[in-house]
């Protein structure tokens, strides 16, 4: 296996990794603007943050926007 093979599995592994951590600290947060505010502190994408959440990105941008504006 080449270097290039074995740096390629590391970040796999740790890509699972982060998704689990992710969706451990969400498991008893209830709405999906509580979930993407969390996630995205922990500097997840919004892509990303929809994948652990099951919806689109773009629903995730406008919580994350709502959550925003309601700070403001």
């Amino acid at each position: 296996m080449s270097e290039e093979d074995s740096i390629a599995k590391l970040g796999a592994k740790m890509d699972t990794i982060l998704r689990l951590l992710a969706l451990q600290s969400i498991k008893d947060v209830e709405t999906v603007k509580e979930k993407a505010m969390l996630l995205s502190k922990a500097g997840m994408s919004s892509r990303e943050i929809a994948v652990l959440c099951d919806t689109t990105p773009n629903t995730i941008s406008v919580a994350l926007s709502n959550a925003k504006k309601a700070k403001d």
